[in-house]
């Protein structure tokens, strides 16, 4: 997010790091998709593998499906097709598409990382399709930020923009009692009903939802809360 271009202070705090699977394994997985009505790209990570990797790959033709626009267009830089919700950005958006109201027997490709869009993979089976995860990379948790810390130390009152259920609960269970419950009271901007949820489950009483994660949802619904300028 370009908050410093706005004078709006940000810590950085990335919950995980990306870790790719071998070379080897992402030629199998990827020109694996071919075999698939549907390839859900999950991430813009996943997107650059693919994109990277495109070139011969028989992937031309095949129907991709992204979160949002800048999957997308990692996606289309590689003369792949590629569609996307209207609006926002969440597994419940990505289901409402026309393309997903019928797909028995349809066999779908959700790539990703182990540990995401298990809604998606849980509907679309129920709906009918052969779902099949293609791990493409790995998240490797990380430990807070010393910045992080040292602001719910000193009894800052941090706007939290966040988008991923996995990265709530890692930075959340690596923290210590005292800092959690400063965590937890903090004022938080979540990306989807589901995530409010989780955080509210999990003590969050501050929280906001934006309609997606794109990075001027999350900034319009700090400021609609008062809790950002610029």
């Amino acid at each position: 997010m370009q908050l410093s271009e706005a004078g709006i202070p940000a810590i950085h705090n990335p919950a995980f790091e990306i870790e790719p699977v071998s070379e080897s394994e992402l030629a199998d997985r990827i020109g694996g998709l071919a075999a698939f009505d549907l390839v859900i790209v999950t991430s813009p990570v996943a997107a650059r593998l693919i994109a990277e990797r495109a070139a011969g790959s028989g992937l031309r033709d095949l129907r991709f499906f992204a979160p949002g626009a800048g999957t997308a267009a990692v996606l289309h830089s590689a003369g792949l097709q590629c569609r996307f919700p209207e609006s926002g950005g969440t597994s419940e958006h990505i289901l409402a598409m026309p393309a997903f109201a019928d797909v028995h027997a349809a066999r779908v490709g959700i790539v990703g990382a182990p540990g995401g869009r298990g809604l998606i993979a849980s509907e679309l089976s129920r709906r009918g399709a052969v779902v099949e995860a293609v791990h493409v990379y790995r998240r490797k948790s990380l430990s807070p930020a010393p910045e992080l810390i040292r602001a719910l130390r000193k009894g800052h009152d941090p706007v939290v923009l966040i988008s991923s259920r996995q990265a709530f609960d890692l930075i959340t269970n690596a923290l210590d009692r005292e800092l959690r419950s400063a965590w937890l009271n903090s004022r938080f901007v979540v990306s989807s009903e589901r995530l409010e949820r989780a955080c509210c489950c999990a003590g969050v009483s501050r929280i906001r939802q934006a309609p997606g994660a794109a990075d001027e949802h999350m900034l319009a619904a700090a400021r609609d809360a008062g809790w950002m300028r610029g």
